[in-house]
Order: C-alpha cells, then structure tokens, then sequence
C-alpha cells in the first residue's frame, strides 16, 4: 500500500497550533468534516479518543499515528499534522509529537487500517520522517517526502 495516493492535500495541516492532544486531534478532524468526508465530527472525535485511551498513538521519535473506523466514510482517508510546537501524547517513547497521521477508515474495512498502520510503521522505521516533516510549511512537499521516504522503503 502507498500512503501518499490515500493522503489528501486538503488534509494535510502545517503549522497546526493546539493546546493539547485532543485539540491537535479535533482540528484534524474538523478538516475531514470540511473536505465533506464525514459529518458527524463529534463520533469520529469519540472512536479517535477511545482508541487513544486503550493505548497512545504516539508511535515515538515525534510520531503519531491516530486511527478510527467510521461508517461515513466511503473507503479510507488519511491526513497529516505538522505541529507548530511538540506536543505530550503520552508517546512509547516518552517524547513529545510533532507529527500527527490520521487514518480514517470505513468500518467494514479494517482491513485497509492494517495495511496503513503497517506502512507508516515501516516509515517511521526506515527514515527520520518526523524530522523531515517538522520544518514543512507546504502541503507539496509533505506528500513529496512521504512519496519519496516510501519509494526508499520498497528499494529496501
């Protein structure tokens, strides 16, 4: 699976300023809502948080990788958060995130959530993606990178 062809430009956020986790995660949900993807943020919001509950997202090195299944959502979507300051998400690592991916998946395909995870955990495992991310202020160029970094991975 190739990340880069499910990001959405209209998802992607840079320089997103937050307060806090749930308020990095809410933004970006909000963005989802406005490139008309769902309707019901407040559920989304719900199913993002819980999952968050069970286990941070916080993969480590300045990562995050939220994910939820919702039943408005046609296939799978996913976006990108460049923070403009790091924030505590309670990260395996105990470092703090200033990389957010959201997946949002139709709820009968799990499947396809899998696959993301599984890709952006190869990511994350081959490349400095968050630190080539942090200073991005253009939606371009983030899915320039990612596209590259995943053109690395499967020379790999």
């Amino acid at each position: 699976m190739k990340l880069f062809q499910h990001i959405r430009k209209d998802l992607i956020l840079t320089e997103l300023k937050a307060k806090n986790k749930a308020d990095a995660l809410r933004r970006m949900i909000l963005a989802f809502k406005d490139a008309g993807l769902i309707q019901n943020e407040k559920k989304l919001f719900r199913s993002i948080i819980a999952r968050e509950k069970l286990m941070s997202t916080g993969i480590g090195e300045g990562l995050a990788v939220a994910h939820a299944a919702s039943p408005e959502m046609q296939d799978m979507a996913i976006g990108v958060a460049i923070l403009s300051q790091e924030l505590d998400f309670q990260a395996l690592d105990q470092k703090p995130v200033r990389v957010i991916m959201m997946i949002v998946v139709n709820n009968q395909r799990t499947d396809l959530s899998l696959k993301a995870l599984a890709a952006v955990t190869r990511m994350a495992n081959h490349t400095s993606l968050p630190k080539r991310l942090k200073r991005v202020s253009d939606s371009d160029k983030v899915l320039l990178i990612i596209q590259e970094i995943e053109g690395q991975i499967a020379h790999h």
